[in-house]
């Protein structure tokens, strides 16, 4: 699809990304650091607040 096509279904709120991935979740977004070895531990951490 070209991106003409994508922005105008973007636009109109149509799910971009999977199903239901226009939905929107109040909060900070959370994210998460994978580990690169076996003894790391995942880190945790928050964006910003949405504002919403």
């Amino acid at each position: 699809m070209s991106f003409a096509e994508w922005l105008y279904r973007y636009l109109i709120d149509e799910d971009m990304a999977g199903s239901n991935s226009s939905a929107f979740y109040p909060g900070p977004v959370e994210l998460q650091h994978l580990p690169m070895s076996a003894d790391e531990r995942p880190e945790h951490w928050c964006g910003p607040d949405r504002g919403m």
